[in-house]
């Protein structure tokens, strides 16, 4: 037993001297700031970040940088998801990070699954002090964003500004079930039943569309 704890001791400190002596660990500790007595990076220093990287604060990168850094809210990482997120991607620079994400960015074109749960973890990103749904004005100015050239996600953007006055909020289920109408959804729409178990605000959605 002493021996094997001895063992996870070394092994340990040798991952944080990996760690503390890479490049982004470095940029960590100059751009943190503290919050309840956590090191995380702020939303300012997030930015600070995307442009050190070249990511277009407009763009996909910043939201799946946040993901795979795995953040704790909209532009704010605390220094345990930080670490764990290189570890994960297997970078220690720049350079190696945004490869890492423009990557993923491309992985998402062909893995579906990798792209559902990134796309899942983005509600949790949009909601506004935890509560449990989001707006739907914060989804019109995401979804674009995030699903690029995907017809339905276009279509139910429209359908959403088309009735602002009577859509405010989007749940966790429209949400999570919006991506699987994508995947199933002929262009037509005639394979749609309102007796199938979809969200109902997705029967009014479709009649808009036919309409």
């Amino acid at each position: 037993m002493a021996k094997a704890s001895g063992q996870a001791t070394s092994k340990k400190t040798s991952k944080s001297k990996m760690v503390a002596g890479n490049e982004l660990q470095k940029w960590f500790n100059e751009n943190q700031e503290h919050k309840d007595g956590r090191a995380v990076i702020m939303p300012e220093g997030f930015e600070r970040l995307c442009e050190a990287l070249e990511f277009d604060m407009d763009g996909i990168e910043p939201m799946v940088l946040l993901w795979q850094l795995n953040g704790v809210e909209l532009g704010t990482v605390e220094l345990e998801g930080w670490e764990k997120g290189l570890d994960e991607m297997g970078v220690r620079d720049l350079s190696g990070l945004k490869m890492a994400i423009e990557n993923t960015v491309e992985a998402f074109k062909t893995n579906s699954e990798l792209f559902k749960t990134f796309y899942r973890k983005m509600f949790d990103y949009l909601r506004q002090d935890k509560q449990k749904s989001i707006t739907a004005e914060y989804a019109v100015a995401v979804l674009p964003v995030i699903t690029s050239n995907m017809w339905v996600f276009e279509k139910f953007v429209e359908f959403l500004k088309a009735n602002d006055d009577k859509i405010k909020t989007i749940s966790r289920d429209q949400w999570q079930s919006l991506l699987a109408l994508s995947r199933n959804l002929e262009p037509d729409m005639s394979n749609y039943s309102k007796d199938d178990a979809w969200p109902t605000m997705f029967d009014d959605f479709v009649d808009w569309a036919k309409a």
